[in-house]
């Protein structure tokens, strides 16, 4: 009898760790950030009465759980899967783990809650590959391209963004993925020099593949290493580097072929800050649409994301152009991050969505793209032009490559910071 009672309580132990490796593997595989899933997964343990020792690596999960008495325990281990970034699938798993613990669901029917979650349709990729185009075609447009350049990077983006949709569907490794449409979006871009002479030719060229950069992994990257998950955090930033240097061959490849001088850069002045930084919200808010729906949030997420998208870019260029004020680039992008997360958190309470959810799609529009651009640009000069300029050029590539770094480091903990104030409310925003 006692025997049968050991199979019994370890066949539960078994059933029940592979599930929760299973759930928190996946929370992984679609962006959520380590502490969600941690949290999330010894939530659901603790519903089944069990203790648990869960670690999170970048590839692996390994949980174990157990019982009250300590007396039996399981360990398993679970490679994360492959999986594209799922907003809507996070909220949803978020909330499946309160149901758990509020509900106390039974494991069979988790498991059929679990993958009808995972079963449920992204959005169409048509619309996404329409809105994409119109997010690239503004953020061009937030860098001070004309409507032409907006126009050749509308096509750009389009082109671009179908291939790399089917290279995606037919397994081909990502960072050929990135590789190869890097290539043929600035081929397009490239057009405004061969061809067109619009008077932004340099933004077009630069905004072009800007569609590409993996804001997400960069944001989730930071945020892990300040919530003092370093190694997963360096994981996704290393990952997110691979990429970027992907789409700097691609621009590299462009450049060489058609030995296109890529050193001028257009700035636009407005005398109207006011009405300029209205303006500039305004094409922001299509643009964290656009950008957003690429990592398929709620749909009720994506009115929140286009006006957090305005405030933060509107604020942030006029803390950086008006006369009493002139921020530089990382305070003001600091700043206007703050104030996303702050707005974030009341958001994701009001709608019961995590604030990630349309917070970090928020940001990407302030993502530096161009500085990224000319730290590319700088490095391709290095190598292409006479040892005279090497010295020069070698200083403009730190000086731009620690610009991107310190914007995007400084708006992203910025943003977080509110989210980790108001820890309890920020994580349990799932919870009916």
């Amino acid at each position: 009898m006692q025997q049968d009672n050991n199979n019994e309580i370890h066949e539960n132990l078994k059933n029940t760790a592979i599930f929760l490796a299973e759930y928190a593997a996946t929370m992984m595989a679609i962006g959520a950030q380590t502490s969600r899933v941690q949290l999330n997964t010894v939530r659901m343990a603790h519903a089944f009465g069990y203790k648990t020792n869960l670690l999170i690596f970048p590839q692996t999960i390994s949980i174990t759980l157990l019982d009250v008495g300590h007396n039996h325990t399981y360990t398993y281990i679970k490679k994360t899967p492959t999986l594209g970034i799922n907003f809507k699938a996070n909220m949803k798993l978020s909330e499946l783990s309160w149901k758990t613990f509020d509900e106390k669901l039974k494991l069979p029917e988790l498991w059929q809650r679990f993958k009808s979650i995972l079963k449920e349709k992204h959005e169409n990729r048509w619309v996404i590959l329409i809105l994409v185009s119109f997010a690239n075609a503004c953020f061009c447009r937030l860098f001070d391209g004309n409507l032409t350049s907006m126009a050749i990077v509308w096509v750009a983006t389009f082109i671009g963004f179908f291939i790399r949709q089917q290279l995606t569907r037919k397994g081909v490794n990502q960072l050929a993925v990135f590789t190869i449409c890097a290539f043929v979006s600035t081929m397009i871009g490239v057009t405004d020099f061969l061809y067109f002479h619009g008077g932004t030719e340099d933004i077009s060229l630069g905004t072009s593949m800007l569609y590409l950069v993996p804001g997400v992994p960069l944001i989730n990257g930071v945020m892990d290493i300040v919530d003092r998950h370093a190694l997963n955090g360096i994981a996704r930033l290393v990952n997110a580097c691979l990429l970027i240097i992907c789409i700097a061959i691609g621009l590299s490849a462009t450049v060489v072929i058609f030995g296109i001088d890529p050193t001028t850069f257009t700035k636009v002045t407005r005398p109207d800050v006011v009405q300029a930084a209205i303006t500039d919200g305004l094409f922001a808010a299509i643009a964290g649409i656009g950008f957003a729906i690429i990592s398929n949030p709620p749909r009720k997420a994506l009115a929140i994301c286009a006006l957090l998208a305005c405030i933060g870019h509107g604020v942030r260029y006029f803390l950086m152009h008006n006369t009493g004020l002139m921020l530089d680039q990382v305070t003001a992008s600091s700043i206007a991050g703050f104030i996303i997360g702050l707005l974030s958190v009341p958001f994701a309470m009001r709608i019961h969505c995590p604030a990630e959810c349309f917070a970090f799609p928020s940001l990407l529009p302030m993502v530096p793209g161009m500085f990224a651009y000319k730290a590319i640009r700088d490095l391709i000069n290095i190598v292409r032009l006479p040892d005279t300029y090497t010295i020069e050029y070698v200083a403009r590539f730190f000086s731009n490559a620690s610009l991107t770094v310190l914007v995007m480091f400084g708006m992203v903990v910025c943003c977080i910071i509110p989210i980790f104030i108001f820890h309890r409310q920020s994580f349990s925003v799932t919870r009916e």
